[in-house]
């Protein structure tokens, strides 16, 4: 329908105009080529009626022209093996260029995921990630590939088929003109109802994928707790709410369907109506009569195409309001800074830091200097702030107030890539990827010479276990060649902080009890990655603050205690003196 004077394109609309600019800007070439590929399929489905129509009149003749009905013969045999292979040729690039330009949004929407900060991360789970940029990209892909075939070849073969019955009798012109405008008000009066139901079930089946990912991934303390049940009752609500949004819009959608099948039967009979009444002076042959009927199957076949991927489209714009919106969230840490990062040792400091996650404050008041090369052990009940206060320094969030430090320069001053890249952050909780070997250790660098890896395999005691590997660097990970132990897991991890050579080092140490020979090893290596290197170790063992210059002990986000290991050590009073005397084995929980 024509936009009415003073209306305005809707956003999503303008939006999916853009993204398509966007995404098929640099396959332009092929754009092209499908156009015309289009424009020559669609060129012959409105020939070949007008072929078999002169196939009819020579049958119908008065006189037998063999000659005329072996060319016609020859030309529908040629027109179909041509049409054919153009459809062949047409839905491949159209396939092609779907999944090149989506895929190209997947890549985007991965970067714009990736650089958002923790706060965002912490407020959606994984499915619903997973089904925001895979799942509405590829409803997308589903969308694209057949766009370009079914609503532009269909808009196409409309004018086409309209353009040739005007020529033919422009009586029969203003029929199937009117019909289309009757069928076009009727098919926009229903896609306006079902968009907003099409956004609601895309928003249910992202909160049944994030149910899921929920139920899976806690799947151990769901059994060990005998929560079963509910998680089954729950999922049981969330799967029955998107399957009843789903149902409201297909049930809307398949409106379409039925407006389509009657008009068909409307048109029909209004030509063979007109036919009889004005057949006195129109010409009424058999072959105009099937042209006619031909040419209005092929009317209705491209506005029930149109009507289809308007359907689509209103799904996909309520996909593209939601990639709107996903590209619409900033990421609160700010990525400005200009400074280098300091060279040789370096001093970090805590200046009088607030930070919370909402209005609560986790972090209160906390103020520490760590001089260079110097080592402190963060201890404290779980809860008490100390993997935030190791995320604070890595820049994953930003304090409420107060500053953080690297040789007096605020941390907010260097890149995130340079501040990121000077600091080795080890975690509990080791991520590695079903791939190699050398790409887990180097995160996918080709650059980081083998000696170098194999070097530090033999510094910190895998050399051994290297030698064992089946085919070496190149050993895929969670595969049945390669199996890994806790411990082979978290020397890994250690390998991956000595290839970035970090100035600072934090180390959020494993909780979880190693054979004591594993251990061991893994103190020696742990010893080499310390040395020289300032660094903070979110202690869970007293035996771990032995090797510490300093101690910072937090309790519901709050300084108790802070100085160094040896006085702390001394003070009868001091909170450390006071766990050293319960037993050298305590885990702090």
């Amino acid at each position: 329908m024509p936009i009415a004077k003073g209306a305005t394109m809707s956003p999503s609309l303008k939006y999916t105009i853009s993204l398509l600019r966007k995404y098929l800007k640099p396959y332009i070439g092929q754009v092209v080529l499908l156009g015309i590929l289009l424009v020559i399929y669609n060129g012959i489905q409105i020939a070949n009626p007008q072929v078999i129509r002169f196939y009819i009149d020579a049958v119908f003749a008065d006189t037998l022209d063999s000659k005329a009905i072996l060319f016609a013969s020859l030309m529908y045999i040629g027109f179909s093996l041509i049409h054919r292979s153009v459809y062949v040729v047409v839905r491949y690039l159209s396939q092609k260029l779907a999944w090149s330009t989506t895929n190209d949004l997947r890549v985007d929407m991965t970067n714009h995921c990736m650089n958002l900060d923790m706060t965002f991360h912490n407020q959606y789970k994984t499915g619903e990630m997973i089904e925001r940029i895979d799942g509405d990209a590829s409803s997308l892909s589903e969308f694209f590939s057949t766009f370009a075939i079914y609503f532009f070849g269909s808009l196409i073969l409309l004018i086409g088929v309209l353009t040739a019955v005007f020529i033919e009798k422009w009586v029969y012109g203003v029929l199937f003109l009117g019909f289309a405008f009757l069928a076009l008000i009727a098919f926009y009066f229903v896609r306006n109802v079902s968009s907003p139901l099409w956004k609601k079930a895309r928003e249910s089946t992202t909160a049944l994928f994030g149910h899921i990912e929920e139920s899976v991934s806690g799947l151990e303390d769901i059994k060990g707790n005998g929560a079963d049940e509910f998680l089954m009752k729950r999922f049981h609500e969330v799967s029955q709410t998107d399957f009843q949004n789903k149902n409201k819009a297909m049930i809307v959608s398949r409106t379409y369907y039925a407006i389509n099948v009657t008009m068909r039967a409307v048109l029909n009979i209004g030509i063979l109506v007109v036919s009889h009444y004005l057949s006195s002076f129109l010409d009424t042959d058999p072959g105009v009569i099937y042209l006619l009927l031909t040419y209005g199957t092929n009317l209705l076949w491209p506005l029930r195409l149109l009507l289809w991927q308007i359907e689509q489209l209103q799904n996909s714009l309520a996909n593209v309001e939601r990639i709107n919106e996903f590209f619409q969230i900033e990421k609160k840490i700010s990525d400005d800074g200009e400074l280098e990062f300091p060279e040789g040792k370096v001093n970090l400091a805590f200046n009088n830091l607030d930070f919370g996650y909402a209005k609560n404050l986790v972090l209160k008041d906390i103020s520490f200097n760590l001089e260079p090369g110097r080592k402190m052990g963060l201890v404290g009940q779980t809860g008490s702030g100390k993997t935030t206060l190791a995320r604070l320094i890595f820049r994953l969030y930003d304090p409420k107030s107060g500053k953080i430090r690297v040789n007096g320069i605020n941390t907010k001053n260097f890149p995130l890539k340079e501040l990121r890249s000077n600091i080795a952050y080890v975690t509990q909780d080791v991520e590695l990827f079903k791939a190699s070997i050398r790409d887990n250790v180097t995160f996918f660098d080709k650059e980081i010479p083998e000696e170098i890896i194999l070097e530090i395999f033999k510094d910190i005691g895998l050399e051994k276990w290297y030698n064992n590997l089946p085919n070496g660097l190149e050993t895929i990970i969670k595969s049945e060649e390669c199996g890994l132990s806790a411990g082979e897991e978290q020397l890994l991890a250690l390998t991956r902080a000595f290839l970035k050579n970090p100035k600072i080092v934090i180390l959020d140490e494993a909780s979880s009890r190693l054979d004591p020979a594993t251990e061991r090893q893994i103190e020696i290596a742990l010893e080499k990655l310390l040395q020289g290197r300032s660094a903070i170790i979110i202690a869970h063992r007293l035996t771990t603050l032995y090797k510490v210059d300093d101690i910072l002990i937090l309790s519901d986000g709050e300084m108790m205690e802070y100085g160094s290991r040896e006085d702390l050590a001394k003070n009868p009073n001091s909170q450390f003196s006071q766990l050293l005397q319960k037993g050298m084995e305590e885990v702090l929980q």
